[in-house]
């Protein structure tokens, strides 16, 4: 008795489960509208599924929400979205075929807030050293959609952006290294954290602001603290022979919403602790870079930053810069390399001829089903 029970359990599961036997590539697959959601974490949202046909089995997979059928249409209405991962799926079912649209939704909430700080550093600051700013974003999500800038003054010095890919509110933190000059004195640092969440999203994009650290800058170290020799003496340096700019194991065009590695490859520089290397989407900055090596004599390096790709950044150039800041005892203005601009193409959809994935393999749902009645009537 129970193994009968146990069978007709699996029978019921295995046959409600479409998801496996899906095909997102057939022709007059269902129509979700909007076409995607963006809902902030514990607000109402709703949409329609929509054929062109009326079919025996048309019907939505949900992990939360209510569902009303009307004909060709079915309307998904949640109250409260209390998921942070959320999975919708539309199908209809003609023979032993299966066509399903799915519905793409992001759920978000904006940071509890935003600390700013120097990293392993308190007290004044010395001209021509190098310090670490730190960004720390409290409570975030999706936080791969968060976008950070540091600022010195109202000037942005580089944006990052996370590789973590939870869904649910996490805590991150966001490094930047900057070298300090003596007309730094007095001026203000900071950061901001924006939730870039594309046209969907909620206009203009949510966004907190840490408080500004007022930075005090000596020219000369403090009575009583050891000279540092590197305000004292100028190293001998090379700039670059060239950059260039690529997109790490990729060619052709970009799918939005996908991520991305961005690479600056800099030719024969010295010493190479002291360049900086900046990413650019058009002109706006993606991040700054410096390297750890330590060697004096010239040497080649490469430099990688992840992005997330939006469709708004469709024809926009990607380049990448390197300066080498010797302080003011250098070159002024510093030695600046940069290199060729590459106009990105960003497709919505996945470009014809390419190859779909296993989901949109047709797998009649019913196969297993029948399996399994068949082996408990034996």
């Amino acid at each position: 008795m129970f193994f009968i029970l146990l069978v007709f359990s699996l029978m019921s599961f295995l046959c409600d489960f479409h998801v496996s036997s899906c095909d997102e590539n057939c022709a007059d697959k269902p129509v979700f509208t909007p076409s995607r959601l963006v809902v902030k974490h514990g607000d109402p949202t709703s949409a329609t599924c929509s054929v062109k046909n009326v079919y025996d089995i048309f019907n939505l997979e949900k992990s939360l929400g209510d569902l009303k059928t009307n004909g060709t249409e079915i309307l998904w209405k949640v109250e409260k979205m209390t998921e942070w991962d959320m999975f919708v799926m539309c199908y209809y079912e003609l023979a032993d075929h299966q066509c399903c649209s799915t519905l793409p939704i992001t759920v978000y909430k904006p940071p509890d807030s935003v600390s700013f700080s120097f990293r392993n550093h308190s007290g004044p600051l010395l001209e021509g050293h190098q310090y670490t700013l730190q960004c720390e974003v409290h409570n975030v999500a999706p936080v791969e959609n968060l976008t950070v800038t540091f600022y010195r003054g109202q000037t942005a010095l580089g944006q990052l952006q996370s590789n973590n890919t939870e869904k649910k509110p996490v805590t991150e933190i966001f490094s930047l290294n900057i070298n300090t000059r003596k007309e730094h004195d007095g001026v203000q640092y900071w950061c901001e954290a924006k939730l870039e969440l594309g046209p969907e999203g909620p206009q203009p994009p949510p966004v907190a602001t840490s408080e500004k650290f007022s930075a005090t800058v000596n020219s000369t170290p403090a009575s009583g603290t050891t000279p540092s020799t590197s305000s004292t003496l100028i190293p001998s340096f090379k700039p670059p022979d060239s950059v260039s700019f690529s997109f790490r194991d990729h060619s052709g065009p970009l799918l939005e919403g996908h991520q991305y590695t961005l690479q600056c490859e800099v030719h024969n520089v010295a010493p190479v602790e002291n360049l900086i290397v900046t990413f650019y989407r058009g002109q706006t900055a993606l991040g700054q870079l410096q390297s750890n090596n330590t060697e004096k004599k010239p040497v080649t390096e490469i430099f990688s930053l992840n992005i997330n790709t939006r469709k708004e950044h469709d024809g926009v150039q990607y380049w990448c810069e390197a300066k080498l800041e010797l302080g003011p005892e250098g070159p002024q203005p510093p030695p600046v390399v940069t290199s060729e601009k590459f106009s990105a193409t960003v497709n919505s959809t996945p470009a014809p001829g390419t190859t779909p994935s296993t989901s949109s393999t047709p797998t009649p749902s019913f196969s297993m089903c029948f399996m399994l009645l068949s082996f408990s009537l034996v």
